[in-house]
């Protein structure tokens, strides 16, 4: 055998034993978490319809207890209420409760001794009941007791009876209120939880009788000689105090096919809850794997074949190259007419087994050096390389730590911005049920008095209406969606509006006013409200960050065909190191403790930026602040 096949054989083997064995251990641990997968969904399916049920059974005992409190109920004991009223009465109840799904067959009221006194039946009046289990535990007990599945005695329907005791007010039970739903609809309340393909769910009652089943000729039916018999034990009720989870068995039906059965005691009743699913259909995403392995496992062998072929031509053609130069040699060729590199070259002409054309291989026969020169190509390249990433990572570092400061800055400013928002919203709130509760209470009997209390309210709540409106608003719409309804107005009087409002303010605010006003006949394009709002924002910043006495000087000047509109201050100044955030969302100066919420001068730039605008300013540590923009103005009154 040439080396070339064993050297392909070889690698083969090794590759086909390796998959074979990987494969192995990959479907057996991925089919068994498949199983379990099946099985874990099987029983949060039956968690999912065991909460149902019980929540079934949960509802009607509360519509039971429901009936028990009736005032016509009580009014009937007392012998208010004729027998006939009170039949019609439960029956127009029942077919309320009858609307959407008609699952209650009939209410019913039974005196102490058991026996129906009043019923929506007539056949079922003066049944007597006292000899039923769920009777006897109730008049025992004193609660709301849930039957088994019973055989009317009225028409011998299959039917679930609760009943639960009436009393007066001394705690004397009168009699007992009962509510009977037909027993199909316990498969009606599980019928739509799917359970695989062909899985369904049964309930097996105290009695050991099937109580819920999707074939329902099976309702009623004995489970002891069927798929779904359970232990004696289970049915113990002494062992049925004992808390259990969900039981597993693998059982065979009547077609002889292997199916898996989940069984778990329910909460609210002696009854069995019980899950069947195919065990085709646990195994199924099993089957499939399978099928995909064995797939895999072909492709990759094809594969592991040509590589092995591959490489056994790439090992061997250099070795058959150096034997067929040796051997020509021996034979007395000892002119070496060609070198071991022509005979590589010869054979890669004639198989096409070595590089292709183009290959820059200095010596094509030296593998060894060609292969060390390329190591340490590799090598300068990885230097480069990872000194070029050392330079990007520092960067980047750079920028990361940039950014998480950025991020803790915005987190710090929200952070104070609802703070206070949530603060000034408590105190309106807070004064709002304080002059609230003084009316209520009588303390403000005073007409003058309540006036005030009134007017108090009213305060809080426009406070309220302020912040809610005024600023979560406009700050919504300054960053989403900043709308400006446009007008024409006059530029001298809109002007003059400002310059006179902005006098009033300065001097109500104990602070020296000082301006000058320039203005020709023209027209500004603008929304005069939110105009306002910017103009009134840097008149409020200027008194806010000012001291009592200070100068504040207002300029309305026009220039060309623009009009600036400016505010100086001779307040604390801005640092340098606050100018690039101080129109950022939520920002305010570093120890200012003045009230805000950071939104002013966000709000007047994005209103300015809408209308093709900028916002301006300067400012000196201790010297004061100026802030201005411009307007343009035109003359063309069209």
């Amino acid at each position: 055998m040439s080396l070339r096949r064993r050297i392909t054989l070889t690698i083969c083997s090794i590759i086909i034993v390796l998959l074979v064995l990987l494969s192995g251990f990959i479907y057996t641990k991925s089919a068994s978490i498949l199983n379990q997968d099946a099985e874990i969904y099987m029983q949060s399916q039956l968690e999912r319809a065991q909460e149902s049920i019980d929540l079934r059974i949960r509802i009607q005992q509360l519509e039971t207890e429901k009936l028990a409190l009736d005032p016509q109920v009580m009014e009937f004991l007392k012998g208010n209420i004729k027998t006939y009223r009170m039949n019609s009465y439960l029956t127009t109840l029942m077919q309320k409760k009858n609307t959407q799904n008609k699952h209650y067959m009939d209410l019913f009221i039974l005196n102490k001794e058991g026996t129906i006194i009043t019923s929506t039946m007539p056949e079922a009046m003066y049944l007597d009941l006292s000899s039923r289990e769920y009777f006897r535990q109730s008049a025992l007990t004193g609660q709301t007791v849930t039957s088994d599945i019973l055989i009317a005695r009225s028409d011998e329907s299959l039917i679930v009876i609760t009943v639960s005791p009436i009393h007066n007010e001394a705690g004397i039970t009168l009699a007992y209120a009962g509510t009977a739903i037909h027993a199909e609809f316990f498969s009606d309340t599980v019928k739509d939880l799917t359970l695989g393909k062909s899985g369904y769910f049964i309930i097996v009652d105290s009695n050991n009788l099937i109580l819920s089943h999707p074939d329902k000729s099976l309702i009623a039916t004995d489970a002891a000689n069927t798929v779904f018999a359970l232990p004696e034990r289970l049915l113990s009720k002494d062992q049925w105090l004992q808390s259990e989870g969900a039981k597993k068995r693998i059982i065979t039906n009547q077609n002889g096919f292997p199916e898996l059965q989940l069984y778990k005691k329910m909460k609210s009743n002696r009854w069995v809850l019980i899950a069947m699913l195919p065990k085709v259909e646990v195994q199924e995403k099993s089957i499939d794997l399978l099928g995909y392995v064995i797939l895999i496992g072909a492709l990759v062998t094809v594969g592991a074949m040509m590589i092995g072929i591959y490489i056994s031509n790439r090992i061997s053609t250099p070795i058959v190259a150096i034997t067929e130069y040796m051997n020509r040699a021996v034979k007395g060729n000892l002119m070496l007419r060609q070198s071991v590199a022509d005979s590589i070259r010869s054979l890669r002409e004639e198989d096409s087994l070595l590089a292709p054309e183009g290959s820059s291989l200095a010596h094509p026969s030296d593998e060894i050096g060609n292969l060390s020169r390329s190591l340490k190509n590799l090598k300068d390249y990885f230097a480069s390389t990872i000194s070029r990433f050392e330079r990007e990572s520092e960067e980047l570092i750079k920028t990361s730590q940039e950014l998480s400061s950025t991020i803790e800055d915005i987190s710090y400013r929200t952070g104070n911005f609802i703070s206070t928002l949530s603060h000034d919203l408590k105190t309106s709130i807070t004064l709002i049920k304080g002059y609230v509760k003084g009316i209520l209470s009588g303390i403000a009997k005073d007409p003058d008095m309540q006036k005030h209390f009134l007017q108090e309210i009213y305060n809080s709540t426009m406070d309220i209406e302020r912040i809610t409106c005024d600023i979560l608003d406009s700050a919504y719409e300054a960053q989403w969606m900043q709308k400006l309804q446009l007008e024409a107005v006059d530029a001298v009087d809109f002007s003059q509006q400002l310059f006179e409002a902005a006098q009033h303010y300065i001097l109500t605010s104990d602070r020296d006013f000082q301006g000058a006003y320039q203005c020709h006949p023209g027209q500004f394009l603008i929304d005069t409200v939110k105009i306002k709002r910017v103009w009134n924002n840097l008149l409020n910043n200027a008194v806010k960050f000012s001291n009592q006495g200070s100068l504040i000087h207002v300029a309305i000047e026009q220039q060309e065909d623009k009009v600036i509109f400016q505010v100086t201050d001779e307040g604390i100044g801005i640092n340098d190191s606050e100018k690039e955030k101080i129109f950022d969302m939520f920002y305010r100066g570093q120890g200012m403790n003045t009230k805000g919420y950071g939104l002013g001068l966000f709000i007047a730039k994005s209103i300015l930026e809408a209308h093709h605008v900028s916002l301006d300013f300067s400012s000196r540590i201790g010297k004061g602040t100026v802030f201005w923009f411009s307007l343009p103005i035109s003359r063309d009154k069209s």
